[in-house]
C-alpha cells in the first residue's frame, strides 16, 4: 500500500538544505512555534479528506515559514533532512540532536542493548510537549520520513524504539506524575521510569501496578502487558490503567477507557505500539503503606535443582491462595558449576513466614538475600543485575503449566549450553516465570484484553533465555542456540498437550511474530481497530520497528518464531 502524504506540493513547501543540517537561509523569527496541545478529537477520527498540511497550520506551523527549496526526490535521507530541519526550526536546537553533536551519542548509549545503541537515526527529537509529539507525526506523514518512539529504550533489538536513518523520538520530557484528588488514579507521563514513579508514590503511601527493574520505561512495558510484583493480586500493569491519552495518525488526541472509544482501549491491552503515541497512562492507585513490601534473591546449587523446580511450580499452582506471592526462577552457569537464582517477592513485609513458600524454605542455599524492602530501592538493586551497554536478548515461549516440563527445560538448557562455550562475554540465563490463574481471571477486567489468554488454559509458565555478549559476529551463534533450546522445549510441550501459542511482548525475540500469537480472532480484530484509527497505516509504514499486527521485526526461518 502507498501511504498517502495529503496534499504534498500545493500547500507546503518544506525543504531541505543540501549540504547540511544549517537552516540560516529562513529567518528564525518567522516562525511560529506550534501550540502545545495535540488536535481536539473529532466524531471522524480521519476523513478520507485528511490534510496533512492543513492539520499542521490547525497546530499553528508556520509552514511557509519552514526551510524552501523543493523535495526533489523521495530519497529517505532527503525526506529526513527535511523533517528534521524543520524540527529543529520549529523547536530549537536544543530539541533536535545529529550524529555530529556530543548530545546525540549520549543519547544513544543510554539504550539498554548495544544493538540499539548502534543504531543511527538521522536525527533525534526531544519532544517537549504533548503538542510537539503530533506535529513530528504529521511532519513524517508529509515528508515520508520513518520514525521510532523511546519511552525508556530497554527493548533488546534494532529498531525496537531506535530507527536507522530517521526520527528517534524521545519522550523524557513527557514525565508528570500526578495523583487524582480521590487518590485512586496516578496519571503518568510515558517519559517516566518505574523507579521515578514508585518514588514520586512513596510519600503519598501508594503504588501503581508496574514494571519491577527501575530504568525501565512506563510506555513499552504497559502496551505491551505488564509483570508486576502485584500481578497476583491485580493483573497486569495493562488491565490496571483506567484510560489511556493517545495520539492518533491524524494527530487528534483522545481518551481511551472502558466508556469512551473502548475498543482503541481494548487494543492498548498489549497491542503494542501499532495504534498510536500514548501520551499519558491514567493507572488505577493501590495502598502500598510505607512502600513497603517482602523480597530478595536466594541463589541454589545443583543438588538443589530438582526441588527447585518443584517449589517453582508450586508457587504458581498455589497462587489463587495467596496473591501476594511471586516469582521468577533463573538457571545459568557461572565458572562451569551450574547455578540456579530464585527471585522471590510478596506484596506485604514480613511475608517470608507464608506458607505459600514452605517449599522454597526447605531449601538450602548458599545465599539468601530476602528482607523487608522499599519498592523504589528494590527495583534499584534488581536494575544492577541488568548492565546497559552489551548485546542483549530475550526471546521467549509459554506453555502450560506442568512440573515436569520445569525439569524438562532446564535440562534442554544445559544440554545446549555448550554451544556458547566459545562466544565472548556470553551469560545465557533461562528464566522461568508464573502467569497464574489470578492474573489470567484480572484480565478480564473492563472488556478484557487481546492477549488470548484465557482461564482455561491457566495456569501458564513463560519460559524465555535471556543473554548478553560481547560481539556482533557471534549473533547467529547465539540465535541458533535459542533456536534449539525452544524448539526442543516446544516440542516437548506439544508432546503431552501442554503447549501454548502466546507470546509475551515484552520478553519477544525478534524474529517472533507476538501478534499472531493472541490467535486469529484477536489478531483481525486488532487489525480492524487499527484500519480505524489509523487508516493510512502510519504505525505499520512510517513506525515500521518492534511487533507489528502483521509481522514479526525480522524475518528468518532459521530461527525460533514461535
Amino acid at each position: 500500500m502507498r501511504l498517502s502524504s495529503g496534499c504534498l506540493g500545493a500547500a507546503f513547501v518544506l525543504a531541505v538544505h543540501a549540504q547540511s543540517n544549517s537552516t540560516d537561509t529562513v529567518d528564525p523569527a518567522s516562525v511560529t512555534v506550534p501550540d502545545t496541545t495535540p488536535l481536539n478529537s473529532t466524531d471522524v477520527v480521519e476523513p478520507t479528506d485528511f490534510n496533512v498540511t492543513q492539520a499542521l497550520v490547525d497546530m499553528g506551523v508556520n509552514v511557509s515559514a519552514l526551510p524552501v527549496a523543493q523535495l526533489a526526490e523521495r530519497s529517505s535521507n532527503a525526506a529526513c533532512s527535511l523533517a528534521c530541519a524543520s524540527l529543529q526550526l520549529l523547536y530549537g536546537s536544543q530539541n533536535v540532536d545529529y550524529s555530529n553533536e556530543a548530545a546525540y551519542n549520549t543519547f544513544t548509549s543510554g539504550y539498554w542493548s548495544q544493538i540499539q545503541e548502534n543504531v543511527d537515526p538521522y536525527c533525534i527529537f526531544k519532544a517537549p510537549n504533548t503538542g510537539a509529539v503530533t506535529v513530528v507525526i504529521l511532519l513524517s506523514r508529509l515528508t515520508t520520513c520513518p520514525f521510532a518512539v523511546k519511552s525508556g529504550g530497554h527493548a533488546a533489538f534494532q529498531g525496537a524504539s531506535n530507527i536507522p536513518g530517521g526520527i528517534t523520538v524521545s519522550l523524557a520530557a513527557l514525565n508528570t506524575i500526578k495523583v487524582s484528588s480521590d487518590k485512586k488514579t496516578v496519571a503518568v507521563g510515558p517519559g517516566n521510569t518505574w523507579n521515578a514513579v514508585y518514588t514520586a508514590l512513596a510519600p503519598s503511601n501508594l503504588a501503581v501496578i508496574g514494571g519491577r527493574v527501575a530504568p525501565i520505561g512506563t510506555g513499552g512495558l504497559t502496551t505491551g502487558g505488564g509483570i508486576s510484583f502485584f500481578s497476583s493480586l491485580y493483573g497486569w500493569a495493562c488491565d490496571n490503567v483506567a484510560s489511556y491519552d493517545v495520539i492518533l495518525a491524524s494527530g487528534i488526541q483522545v481518551t481511551a477507557s472502558p466508556t469512551q472509544n473502548s475498543d482503541l482501549y481494548w487494543a492498548l491491552r498489549g497491542g503494542g505500539n501499532n495504534f498510536g503515541i500514548v501520551v499519558n497512562f491514567n493507572y488505577e492507585a493501590i495502598s502500598l503503606p510505607g512502600a513497603q513490601l517482602w523480597g530478595g534473591t536466594r541463589v541454589y546449587l545443583e543438588d538443589q535443582f530438582d526441588a527447585l523446580a518443584s517449589a517453582f511450580a508450586g508457587v504458581v499452582e498455589d497462587s489463587p491462595n495467596d496473591g501476594n506471592a511471586g516469582q521468577w526462577v533463573a538457571w545459568l552457569a557461572s565458572n562451569g558449576t551450574k547455578i540456579a537464582s530464585a527471585e522471590l517477592y510478596y506484596a506485604k513485609p514480613n511475608g517470608g513466614s507464608a506458607a505459600i513458600w514452605n517449599d522454597y524454605n526447605a531449601l538450602t542455599a548458599i545465599s539468601d538475600s530476602t528482607q523487608n524492602r522499599q519498592l523504589p530501592a528494590y527495583t534499584a538493586e534488581l536494575a544492577s543485575s541488568n548492565p546497559y551497554g552489551l548485546r542483549e536478548t530475550y526471546y521467549g515461549l509459554t506453555v502450560k503449566a506442568d512440573e515436569s516440563l520445569a525439569t524438562l527445560a532446564r535440562d534442554i538448557f544445559y544440554q545446549e549450553l555448550p554451544a556458547t562455550a566459545n562466544v565472548a562475554g556470553a551469560n545465557p540465563v533461562l528464566i522461568y516465570q508464573g502467569i497464574t490463574l489470578p492474573m489470567i481471571e484480572n484480565m478480564s477486567k473492563n472488556g478484557g484484553n487481546p492477549l488470548g489468554i484465557s482461564v482455561s488454559d491457566g495456569p501458564l509458565y513463560l519460559i524465555h533465555v535471556a543473554c548478553w555478549w560481547d560481539n556482533a559476529s557471534d549473533d547467529a551463534t547465539i540465535y541458533a542456540f535459542i533456536t534449539s533450546v525452544l524448539n526442543q522445549i516446544k516440542a516437548a510441550a506439544t508432546s503431552i498437550g501442554k503447549q501454548n501459542d502466546y507470546i509475551y511482548m515484552n520478553y519477544g525475540g525478534v524474529y517472533e511474530d507476538v501478534i499472531k500469537s493472541y490467535g486469529a480472532a484477536n489478531k483481525a480484530k486488532l487489525k480492524s481497530i487499527a484500519s480505524k484509527y489509523d487508516p493510512q497505516q502510519v504505525f505499520q509504514i512510517l513506525q515500521p520497528g518492534y511487533f507489528k499486527l502483521d509481522r514479526a521485526p525480522v524475518v528468518d526461518s532459521r530461527y525460533f518464531s514461535g
